[in-house]
């Protein structure tokens, strides 16, 4: 059975119009990436954050994936638009 992930990216002041170009290059990749099943943007109004709501086919291919982000320096690279490191939370879909 596939999860759902989230991950929330607090932002520095003004920054979330950049920080939405930058997801828009990279999400891509994101969705193509092995076990990915689909990946939703979501910004806050008040610009303070991000959220994306993932959907993988296990918690072990989107912890896969994280880490190439981390390998391929892109968890660095987002060092100039956030105020946090991002925060993940893991949910199992549930039929009750």
């Amino acid at each position: 059975m596939s999860i759902i992930v989230s991950v929330e990216f607090s932002l520095q002041e003004g920054k979330q119009k950049e920080f939405l170009d930058v997801l828009g290059n990279v999400l891509p990749d994101t969705r193509a990436y092995d076990g990915c099943i689909k990946v939703e943007t979501y910004a806050e109004d008040n610009g303070s954050s991000i959220i994306l709501i993932e959907e993988w086919e296990t918690k072990e291919h989107q912890k896969a994936y994280f880490q190439w982000r981390v390998d391929t320096g892109m968890v660095d690279a987002i060092g100039p638009f956030v105020s946090a490191p991002p925060e993940i939370k893991y949910y199992e879909i549930r039929s009750e």
